[in-house]
């Protein structure tokens, strides 16, 4: 059962990340355009390219996300099906 408890904080760690992850590329798409309108384009191209970067990471993190609960359903099914 410890098992499950590592993965159930696992996958609230990684569901944690996302919300990080995705709060980041939010905030630094917004300050791009506000750079963008006030004529800085090398600023704004720069958070452009991070903010790309985070929804890409956000992605990933996702599949990571994905791909655990699959292993912990699994996990699950094979400790209760023991009971």
């Amino acid at each position: 059962m410890n098992k499950r408890f590592e993965m159930l904080d696992l996958m609230r760690t990684i569901a944690n990340g996302l919300i990080g992850v995705e709060v980041m590329a939010d905030y630094m798409a917004e300050v791009s355009a506000e750079l963008d309108a006030a004529g800085d384009k090398d600023a704004a191209n720069v958070l452009r390219m991070l903010a790309r970067n985070h929804r890409v990471r956000f992605l990933e993190l996702q599949g990571q996300l994905a791909a655990a609960s699959v292993d912990y359903a699994s996990l699950r099914q094979g400790v209760d099906g023991e009971a």
